[in-house]
């Protein structure tokens, strides 16, 4: 009688121990981590498809079928934006991807099709979705399956571009942090605005311009003045050096223009 009491406790015991694990797991949160990259890599395909039937369709090119690829890709889509992540880096990167997509369709209803402001918002939206795809691709391996890969690779290849302008354009613009340009009065009405600043990027630069915002005591900005160089190698340092009748105050350098010597 006592070996079946302990017995029954025992059996009693695991039933709850198993239903307590159990409970356990169902609320457990499900994350989206392990199918991000597969829902969207869904979307891309969809867009695609969309796009490639219309093309042997033979349909016209418009606002109101590039809104149907568009919208192809939001509606696969949009699971992910009320997902919960473990990664929360993962989490950021899709979300900021998602909206991308969302800014595609925004330029769509704002703007005119084929018009110059559209072309040109459609373009600044498109560079910045497929840096974010090649993140994407680069960080948690983003792809599309054998059917659609000459229009991934395309996508791809813009946004690698578009990664590259992006810190070459960081890395320049870097180099005028904490720069101070030197006033030294001529002595005949005019001053020179001058300063040395080394080349601590692994870029090569040439055709480099830099303009001078000249501001009064007042921080008007009265002039702009400009420096330049024709070549600007790794660790070379190079003097700008501009001229005006500005007694300025204060010197703002921001770079006009400049090429990357391959």
């Amino acid at each position: 009688m006592l070996k079946r009491i302990v017995g029954a406790i025992i059996t009693l015991t695991m039933v709850a121990g198993v239903s307590a694990c159990g409970t356990q797991q169902s609320n457990e949160p499900k994350y989206a981590d392990d199918e991000a990259m597969s829902v969207i890599a869904k979307g891309l395909q969809k867009r695609f498809d969309v796009l490639d039937q219309q093309e042997k369709n033979k349909e016209k090119d418009s606002a109101k079928n590039l809104k149907k690829a568009v919208q192809a890709e939001i509606d696969n889509d949009k699971e992910l934006k009320s997902s919960q992540f473990k990664n929360s880096k993962m989490q950021e990167d899709v979300i900021s991807y998602l909206n991308l997509v969302d800014d595609s369709m925004d330029v769509l209803d704002k703007y005119g099709y084929d018009t110059a402001k559209y072309d040109e918002q459609w373009s600044k939206v498109y560079d910045k979705r497929t840096a974010q795809l090649k993140k994407l691709v680069d960080k948690y391996g983003l792809k599309v399956d054998a059917a659609h890969q000459d229009e991934f690779k395309e996508l791809i290849a813009n946004g690698t571009s578009v990664q590259k302008e992006n810190e070459t354009k960081d890395a320049i613009e870097g180099l005028l942090n904490n720069v101070t340009f030197d006033k030294s009065d001529d002595g005949y009405g005019y001053y020179t605005y001058s300063a040395v600043i080394e080349n601590t990027t692994k870029y090569s630069f040439k055709n480099v311009s830099l303009i001078l915002a000249l501001y009064d005591a007042d921080g008007v900005k009265a002039e702009e003045a400009y420096a330049s160089t024709n070549s600007w190698a790794p660790g070379e340092k190079v003097k700008f050096e501009a001229s005006s009748d500005v007694n300025a105050a204060q010197v703002k350098p921001s770079f006009q223009y400049y090429d990357v010597d391959e």
